[in-house]
């Protein structure tokens, strides 16, 4: 029992190792990459890259040009129309067409997406606005709902099921095709927007529907899907020109938006868009969308013209963490690492990450030697250590720390 005992408390040690050790390395060791910012000018017709260095901000063109902070804000109108209005550099005009700050505004957009939005605890009460309220601002409602074996709605106070409202949304959703339950339910569930769009929703058979409310009746939408299309993740966007619903983001890593009215799928020529895996940024205004996908050792931007066309595309890579010098001792001296947390996850879990170097297997083998040394100069016997030396060598100087801590000798 003592034995087993003893056991238990070295692997919890080997735990608390392999999470605390790792981490303060990096802590002391690591050195912060700095992705470069990269969007296209619609003046330029180039790529505009502002990157740090160790003399501050550099500002450049993928034909390596400068350019002072003032001339970048020039070659970037749309991205810095405030300060070009406010030192009154704002073209009149750009490519033929008249610059007009409401129009300007009007598809002047941002969008952001990053792993951890994937990985993250999800609501399962959904508010469902009136989206014809004759209200110049929308109210939350008294009743929430759920999609499971049928669409039902829980008054709030009283937390009853609103028999009524549930049978008349569940029928039609029945009546279109729906198949109970639903995967996933995709909208904007607060006040702060500028008017309702209800929700995308996912159902049990992958297909897509946009629900919601006017006034007080139940508009129910089927969208049209090529075959075999699922979605990885739906984002709804409120932008102010009203072009679409949302972005949407295929388990085939491929981007589409979904037109509002017509409920018209396109396409973005973009490749290997994986929001589970990179961040990816997108702005769009009068001219241009300038999609950004941002990676360990990577970013990769892709400009698109106002038809949804390619432009041009900028790709640039860099050593990854673990490519890098500190990122090679660390792969010599540990067999792996284990984290509560994770940049790509809003989750507290265990995170293991295995060493894909084998090079850790030679510190092993000198820190077996050591404990032979050890065990020797305590005159212990060598077959009740075995199973010490199996540890050492499966959790490299984690194990070894931790069969020292807890020798054998303390439990005699």
């Amino acid at each position: 029992m003592v034995k087993i005992s003893r056991y238990i408390l070295v692997v919890i040690a080997i735990v608390g190792f392999s999470i605390g050790i790792p981490k303060l390395y990096w802590m002391a060791f690591s050195k912060p990459i700095r992705v470069p910012f990269v969007m296209y000018s619609c003046i330029e017709n180039d790529f505009m890259i502002q990157r740090s260095g160790e003399d501050g901000l550099m500002r450049q063109d993928t034909r390596g040009n400068n350019y002072t902070r003032e001339e970048y804000e020039e070659k970037l109108p749309f991205l810095y129309v405030r300060q070009l209005l406010m030192s009154n550099t704002m073209p009149d005009s750009i490519n033929g067409v008249e610059m007009d700050t409401h129009e300007i505004s009007m598809n002047r957009s941002t969008f952001r997406v990053q792993p951890e939005d994937l990985d993250s605890p999800t609501q399962k009460l959904f508010p469902l606005f009136e989206a014809e309220s004759g209200r110049a601002n929308l109210e939350m409602p008294e009743d929430y709902f759920r999609i499971s074996w049928r669409m039902e709605f829980v008054d709030a106070k009283s937390n009853k099921i609103l028999e009524e409202k549930s049978q008349m949304f569940s029928a039609v959703l029945y009546n279109r095709g729906f198949e109970f339950p639903a995967k996933s339910i995709n909208g904007i569930p607060t006040t702060r927007k500028s008017c309702d769009e209800g929700y995308l929703v996912v159902d049990s058979k992958d297909q897509l529907f946009h629900i919601k409310m006017i006034e007080g009746e139940p508009f129910v939408e089927k969208v049209k899907l090529p075959g075999g299309m699922k979605f990885k993740y739906i984002s709804c966007v409120d932008f102010r020109n009203k072009n679409f619903y949302a972005y949407l983001f295929s388990t085939n890593n491929e981007l589409y938006i979904l037109t509002q009215d017509e409920y018209e799928l396109i396409k973005f020529p973009v490749e290997n868009i994986d929001p589970a895996k990179n961040q990816i940024r997108i702005y769009s205004d009068l001219f241009h969308y300038n999609i950004i996908v941002s990676g360990d050792d990577f970013v990769k931007v892709y400009a698109l013209d106002a038809n949804y066309k390619n432009v041009n595309d900028y790709y640039e890579t860099w050593p990854a963490r673990e490519d890098r010098s500190e990122g090679k001792i660390i792969q010599a001296l540990f067999p792996g690492q284990i984290s509560m947390t994770d940049s790509d996850s809003n989750f507290i879990r265990f995170y293991t990450t295995f060493n894909s170097s084998l090079y850790w297997l030679v510190l092993s083998v000198l820190l077996i030697g050591v404990q032979f040394v050890i065990i020797k100069k305590r005159n212990l016997e060598l077959k009740k250590n075995i199973i010490d030396f199996i540890i050492i060598g499966v959790s490299g100087i984690f194990g070894f720390l931790a069969v020292n801590i807890f020798p054998n000798k303390f439990f005699d």
